[in-house]
């Protein structure tokens, strides 16, 4: 099977069935011209990472905007990342360059709704730091921030409130816990600045059922009693 003959197979499947995976197969295919593009322009103003969440961004819209009967799906990605080029134009002005913190803030929205995107649920601290490039410090930073226009009452849950004075032992439990279990710990407890979901909510955000959910706050806690010698 050509080149495009298989980026149409698999536009046909991610049309049929927009899950995450065929997404992230069809970015898949396509990342070679991506990075080409994105090798363009890297060196700049704008740093790699800004440049590769905006290309996969770009290339959704794309994926979206599709015609077959008009272009191959390579040469309409293609035409559509012509509009990367705006990105390295605006920051390179210095009439128009944004503040530090201003571009840093739109790059973290931009990767987390990216990512939300392409997995079908809000992402976890340590795949947004995969994704920019930063320390999971940082990431959480910017989550805090993301959310100080709203505040919640909600009290961390039973089961958890004891382990969260132990800074070093939370850490150190989060980076052993499968990807599931993190999303749960972060949005039952708003460890990384993550927003903290109701049950219903989290179902929703996660993808897991409340059976799923509960087995894996289980899960957590054993490993914080194990790791603190409860």
């Amino acid at each position: 099977m050509g080149r495009a003959a298989k980026d149409k197979d698999l536009w046909n499947k991610w049309r049929d069935d927009p899950s995450k995976g065929n997404l992230g197969n069809l970015l898949n295919q396509v990342n070679p011209i991506l990075q080409k593009e994105v090798n363009r322009w890297q060196g700049g103003p704008v740093a790699r990472p800004v440049l590769e969440i905006q290309a996969k961004k770009i290339a959704i819209d794309a994926f979206d905007s599709f015609d077959p009967s008009k272009a191959a799906l390579g040469t309409h990605v293609t035409n559509q990342l012509k509009g990367l080029s705006r990105n390295p134009y605006t920051y390179a002005s210095p009439a128009r360059m944004p503040e530090h913190r201003q571009v840093k803030s739109s790059t973290f929205r931009n990767a987390d709704e990216t990512l939300k995107e392409v997995l079908g649920r809000s992402p976890t601290t340590s795949e947004l730091a995969a994704e920019l490039a930063w320390s999971q410090r940082e990431v959480q930073r910017f989550r805090d921030e993301q959310r100080a226009t709203y505040s919640t009452s909600m009290p961390v849950p039973p089961g958890f409130e004891q382990y969260s004075p132990d800074k070093t032992l939370v850490d150190f439990v989060y980076h052993d816990l499968a990807d599931q279990d993190k999303r749960v710990f972060e949005h039952t407890t708003g460890y990384g600045g993550a927003s903290v979901l109701t049950g219903r909510q989290m179902t929703s955000s996660t993808g897991m059922t409340q059976g799923q959910i509960s087995h894996s706050k289980r899960r957590i806690r054993r490993l914080f009693e194990e790791a603190s010698g409860i």
